[in-house]
């Protein structure tokens, strides 16, 4: 479910847009593409997760944050927890890298992609890598976390 509310889908469907007909659809079904495509997804997720934690825990009661849901199944504290989803992030990006350099070269040639499919795929993988790049970039640089804004009362906002 949360890689639905967060939104991929519609930005990695705007990357695969550009690969115009040189990648068959049903390649972007295959179980490489998917697990590149979900990995991504997760960790954008779970980074989403770490940065909005103290907004959606103490200013909008939310309860299906990662590092909360953690923290409630774990029984540890918010830094644990936090450690915890780093972990699963770096699973994620770990699961990304394996896929781009064994699982795509493997389905290429198990399919017999042309050179222009295989170029179009690994395109569209360093896409989603500059994808994940400003994922982590907008969180870094976004105001929507910070607490000034936040203690405003809500009128104002």
């Amino acid at each position: 479910m949360r890689r639905a509310t967060f939104g991929s889908d519609l930005t990695m469907s705007l990357c695969r847009l550009t690969r115009g007909n040189s990648v068959p659809a049903e390649v972007f079904r295959t179980r490489p593409l998917r697990a590149l495509e979900n990995a991504a997804a997760d960790f954008a997720c779970l980074l989403n997760d770490v940065f909005s934690y103290q907004k959606e825990i103490q200013f909008e009661g939310e309860i299906h944050n990662c590092v909360l849901v953690v923290e409630n199944f774990l029984g540890c504290d918010r830094g644990r927890a936090v450690e915890v989803v780093n972990g699963l992030m770096t699973a994620r990006i770990r699961q990304f890298e394996h896929v781009v350099d064994s699982e795509l070269p493997d389905l290429f040639d198990r399919l017999d992609l042309d050179g222009d499919a295989r170029a179009a795929i690994g395109s569209y993988a360093r896409e989603l890598q500059n994808w994940l790049a400003g994922v982590l970039r907008w969180h870094q640089g976004t105001h929507r976390y910070e607490l000034p804004p936040l203690r405003r009362p809500t009128a104002l906002r």
